[in-house]
């Protein structure tokens, strides 16, 4: 029984071990940036020029500009994020 019993309460401390030590070093972390992900740069500078050529374009696009710079900002947001990701 005592064998048994040291043999339970290694498993737990190994196992609490195991699931504490990955909890606090999760590769996951939020840290990476932008030289991680060059074409994710690349392509919020291209959207981002994308929004400077319709600001100063003319309203051309049949009520479709203001919705095109909206949503390509929104876009924008969502590779920022991205962007804090590490590569794998």
């Amino acid at each position: 029984m005592k064998k048994f019993l040291t043999s339970i309460i290694a498993v737990v401390a190994f196992a609490a071990g195991v699931i504490f030590t990955t909890a606090f070093t999760n590769s996951n972390k939020p840290n990476a940036g932008a030289a991680a992900h060059p074409r994710i740069a690349k392509a919020i500078a291209s959207m981002q020029d994308a929004i400077d050529y319709l600001n100063s374009a003319p309203d051309v696009f049949q009520g479709h500009k203001a919705s095109a710079i909206a949503d390509t900002k929104t876009a924008i947001a969502e590779l920022k994020i991205c962007e804090q990701y590490p590569a794998k």
